[in-house]
């Protein structure tokens, strides 16, 4: 008899771990290339891939191009304010212009690494054969049986995120379930719990 437990968590604590999960899974079938997507390695590399310099007319920002300097301040193209495009001019003191990423140096980074990670994983195969992009199914034997019990778990937690989405579509790959692994039909999600009621039950456990 399978011990059942139960986790309670915030809908973003739960997204986080529905990434965990889908990232253990995917190094499990040689997709390495996706730690390059966390979150800690795209804000190093897009810091350091931004250019150090006093910014002048005509260097690009995240909000637009720097048209005018003038008294230690700078005339940016257009503007975001409260989370939508302005067609206005900002001017913007000079040190707090940040300038725009170097796209082109990021992807090359990145591409490098995918190479790095490709080889990597191969060596550790000893499995030659496969590109960048290579991998094995995460059905495949040669996939350990953790990285399915992952998915499965990814599988129902995303899942239940389509269910509550209200323009949810049945033609997308969330709106289905394909679990494989032991025990998978004993994963329960349920989301949106009231927060409060969450913090009465806890009080009530501890006797408050």
């Amino acid at each position: 008899m399978e011990n059942i437990c139960t986790l309670e968590v915030t809908n973003d604590q739960l997204i986080l771990i529905q990434q965990a999960l889908d990232m253990y899974s995917r190094i499990g079938i040689g997709q390495l290339d996706v730690i390059k997507n966390h979150p800690s390695f795209q804000m190093s590399l897009e810091e350091a891939c931004r250019p150090v310099k006093t910014p002048e007319v005509g260097d690009r920002t995240p909000q637009g191009t720097i048209i005018k300097i003038k008294r230690g301040h700078a005339l940016i193209t257009g503007s975001v304010k409260n989370g939508s495009w302005n067609e206005e001019h900002e001017w913007k003191k000079l040190k707090d212009v940040r300038l725009s990423v170097d796209y082109s140096k990021y992807h090359e980074i990145r591409d490098q690494v995918d190479t790095i990670f490709a080889d990597g994983r191969n060596l550790l195969w000893q499995d030659f054969k496969y590109g960048k992009n290579g991998g094995y199914g995460i059905y495949s034997d040669k996939v350990d049986e953790t990285c399915r019990v992952a998915y499965d778990l990814y599988q129902v937690i995303r899942h239940e995120f389509w269910k509550k989405n209200p323009n949810r579509s049945f033609s997308t790959v969330d709106s289905s379930l394909h679990l494989t692994s032991k025990n998978s039909d004993l994963i329960v999600c349920k989301l949106d719990m009231d927060i409060d009621k969450v913090r009465d039950l806890k009080l009530k456990e501890i006797g408050i």
